[in-house]
């Protein structure tokens, strides 16, 4: 399906708490299927790409494409999902190869084992790549690997990363471990696919880690991972650790979850603890991943914890949630995690993943809204997009745009993607709509290329 969406005949809205300025671009009812990840924006093109789903127990799907074109935007569905051999429930972030691939994951389809279809799921997931059009719309989808439901893993959960040579690292939320009461259908691992080499087609996965559970390694890692000049992995998991976190119910269930590394060395990965969470004022559920600046320090975000306030309590959540840095040691293997900042409610609530820019700065999103009001329901869905910058060794907040609900925009449940220029690109999800928006004027600033 093709349609021109025409920025200028969508309301422009205007941020009340800073010189940035928020459009939207294009949106989707619930019936085409809700955002499932952050968007992605291609470097050569300036074209997004994203994914549409209905959720993991879902089968139906669809990654679609936005092109820019003067004051307009062409929107694309260049790929569906359905279930079976081919995937289903795409989920995630997409990569973007050198050729303009681009390569993502589908929770579900695949192959069909008995661990999979006792998990409820159509299939075990699968990795799949899209090759560009050379000519007309059409791209073609092609399976890179079919997971088994074994310790292989299961359900791949998007957001993959690639390094120098091509090869894709990513996770699954399940598999790997032997299931326990409190891991059924296992506690996932991180993976690497390698690309075939000469005369040869299939791509070989490599389990570079199986979580465990407990209260000394983590489980369910649900975000990306980042990856340093050495080759080193890092990542944080939902699950695992302290045992003294809870349910939105108020029921201990071990959801505090972990920042991990895994150290390469020629090949071989170790796996470390940089920290468990324990929530309360040092937060948890790092939902988001994390990011690295250039001196390899470790950010990223707490769902929860961090102040508690009566506005955050409203929601279920020990606390509205935290931006937390994890300090290199220059000497010995502790890492020293430090506070950036705890959300108040007012200024947002329940961060997602950040990104940074080339100056060391922060950006991100909160899916609550900034004041204690029902403009965005019940739960206070609005949310807002923040910069954290560092000055004179004091880290600050600026609200760069607070989500009112207006035209049925708020909610942003994802991270944010940058372009070359530093416009920043979100998508939002509030009641049966999703759109895409762009935030020009926020002051980010791409790594210098060398």
């Amino acid at each position: 399906m093709r349609t021109q969406i025409m920025v200028l005949a969508v309301s422009t809205l205007a941020s009340p708490a800073s010189a940035a300025t928020l459009s939207s671009l294009t949106s989707w009812s619930g019936s085409s299927g809700y955002v499932f990840g952050p968007p992605m924006v291609a470097a050569a093109t300036g074209d997004i790409y994203g994914v549409l789903g209905f959720g993991t127990t879902s089968a139906s799907g669809s990654v679609y494409s936005l092109t820019p074109s003067g004051s307009s935007w062409t929107q694309n569905t260049i790929s569906s999902f359905s279930g079976g051999s081919g995937g289903g429930a795409p989920v995630g972030g997409l990569a973007a190869g050198a050729s303009g691939d681009l390569y993502g994951a589908a929770f579900s389809g695949g192959s069909s084992s008995s661990a999979c279809k006792s998990a409820g799921l159509s299939g075990c997931g699968l990795i799949y790549q899209l090759a560009p059009p050379t000519g007309g719309f059409t791209w073609t989808r092609s399976t890179l690997y079919t997971f088994t439901g074994g310790t292989d893993g299961i359900g791949p959960v998007g957001g993959l990363i690639a390094d120098s040579t091509g090869a894709l690292y990513g996770v699954t939320a399940n598999g790997g471990c032997t299931p326990t009461l409190t891991y059924p259908v296992g506690c996932g691992i991180v993976f690497k696919l390698t690309p075939p080499g000469a005369g040869k087609t299939n791509w070989t996965e490599t389990v570079l880690y199986r979580f465990q559970g407990g209260s000394a390694d983590g489980a369910y890692p649900m975000a990306p991972l980042a990856m340093d000049s050495a080759g080193d992995l890092y990542g944080a998991t939902e699950y695992g650790g302290a045992e003294n976190c809870t349910t939105l119910s108020g029921t201990p269930d071990g959801r505090c979850g972990t920042v991990f590394k895994l150290t390469n060395n020629a090949g071989t990965y170790t796996e470390s603890v940089l920290h468990i969470f324990a929530d309360g004022t040092d937060g948890s559920i790092a939902g988001g991943g994390v990011v690295l600046d250039k001196a390899g320090n470790v950010y990223g975000t707490a769902l929860q914890g961090g102040s508690d306030t009566g506005l955050c309590l409203n929601f279920g959540y020990s606390g509205c949630g935290q931006v937390f840095e994890l300090v290199k040691p220059k000497t010995g293997s502790v890492w020293k995690k430090k506070a950036l900042l705890n959300f108040s409610g007012k200024d947002g609530a329940t961060p997602a993943t950040l990104v940074i820019d080339g100056k060391g700065r922060l950006y991100g999103v909160t899916s609550r809204n900034t004041t204690a009001d029902t403009s965005c329901g019940v739960s206070y869905y609005c949310g807002t997009i923040f910069k954290l910058a560092k000055v004179d060794k004091v880290w600050t907040e600026t609200v760069l745009y607070g989500f009112t609900g207006a035209g049925s925009v708020a909610d942003p449940e994802f991270g944010l993607s940058v372009d070359a220029s530093g416009n920043v690109y979100g998508v939002t999800e509030y009641d049966v709509t999703s759109t895409a928006f762009l935030l020009a004027g926020s002051g980010f600033r791409p790594p210098l290329r060398r």
